[in-house]
């Protein structure tokens, strides 16, 4: 009965040996993905609305052009937007979030990055 019992307590043991191995042995310099960060546009911002970098706001497609929102007032307007951003919105039901990068206040210009 003592030998059943140091026969299994060491077969375990090596297991736990064995998994150690192969991840010491396992590569990790090049297995992390590197983070991208995402294309940003540029709004012009509606008179007396001000945005504030970090905040969320949607982005919407009317028509043929592309409009932030904050809640149900727009508050910036893209100009010219690209054909990727008017496809992407169209392939998305015309609505997407964005998050304010930067804002210039002297030309009233955000930078808005379209998640």
């Amino acid at each position: 009965m003592g030998l059943d019992f140091i026969r299994k307590a060491a077969a375990s043991f090596r297991k736990g040996l064995d998994r150690r191995r192969i991840e010491l042995a396992t590569p990790t310099l090049f297995t992390h993905e590197p983070d991208c960060a995402p294309r940003t546009y540029a709004a012009t911002m509606r008179n007396g609305h001000g945005l504030a970098v970090g905040e969320t706001v949607g982005v919407r497609l009317v028509e043929q052009s592309v409009i932030a929102f904050r809640g149900l007032d727009p508050v910036a307007i893209f100009d010219n937007p690209p054909a990727e951003l008017i496809d992407a919105l169209t392939t998305s039901v015309g609505e997407a979030w964005g998050v304010v990068q930067q804002v210039h206040d002297t030309a009233q210009v955000a930078e808005i990055a379209v998640c």
